[in-house]
């Protein structure tokens, strides 16, 4: 499902270089719903400045000038040659797809960017997985059902497959558990087993709480999430049953 670093329990960012100030904030949004914290720079120089007050777990960075100025200068410092650099194009030219096939570059994505080869690049770039779902960071009210006790909490992280929910009792790894989710103006109702537990011992920064794979979901509780992961990072796909009489 997830590592603690989605749920707070590792500080790492990802640095978003770009002169144009939209394109900065679409990104950083969407980046954002991914759970990473972000922030962003005008100008490579700018970029430095930040790399230097903590090594960032990759540079998203616009293609052009900015682009090979930025690579230059992770080049040249040593502190920062192994910071994974993602270059976004409108069109890759052949020098780009060199670089990415030298090992130069870490990714290449084409805008306007699909929330999917971007989750897909930060997997390779910086998870080192092969997570195939996305999954987003939320704060959905959530209650988690213990025999005849309820607790009250929040999933903080959700994908088509898990979730983690947060909480200062987490159930031991392995046990099964049932949790109703509100999305929009529904509940939904999910059976998941433990796969971790975060602790506050764990870390100054750790999210405490369990991260859960769903063993047990119907159909319509599955397409609203999927539905609702997709409004989230802008798919474009709308609530179910929108626009339905």
């Amino acid at each position: 499902m997830s590592e603690p670093a989605l749920v707070g329990g590792q500080l790492r960012y990802i640095l978003v270089l770009d002169g144009d100030v939209n394109e900065r904030l679409s990104l950083s949004m969407l980046l954002q719903q991914f759970g990473y914290t972000v922030v962003s720079a005008r100008n490579p120089a700018e970029a430095i400045e930040f790399l230097c007050v903590a090594p960032a777990a990759a540079v998203f960075s616009e293609a052009g000038e900015s682009g090979t100025d930025m690579l230059s200068r992770l080049e040249a410092d040593a502190r920062f040659r192994d910071v994974p650099l993602v270059v976004v194009s409108e069109e890759p030219s052949r020098s780009l797809s060199e670089l990415l096939r030298n090992g130069k570059l870490a990714g290449l994505l084409r805008k306007p960017l699909d929330p999917n080869d971007v989750f897909q690049v930060i997997q390779q770039v910086i998870e080192k997985g092969t997570r195939k779902s996305i999954r987003i960071a939320t704060a959905l009210p959530a209650v988690l059902h213990r025999g005849d006790e309820s607790e009250e909490g929040y999933v903080t992280v959700l994908s088509q497959y898990g979730m983690f929910f947060r909480t200062l009792e987490p159930r031991p790894v392995h046990e099964r558990v049932v949790i109703d989710v509100e999305i929009w103006d529904s509940t939904i109702r999910v059976e998941a087993v433990v796969l971790y537990v975060v602790t506050f011992e764990e870390g100054p920064f750790s999210e405490p709480g369990m991260g859960m794979k769903f063993v047990k979901i119907g159909p319509e509780e599955s397409a609203t999430i999927r539905y609702f992961i997709s409004e989230q990072i802008g798919l474009g796909f709308g609530h179910p049953g929108a626009g339905q009489s």
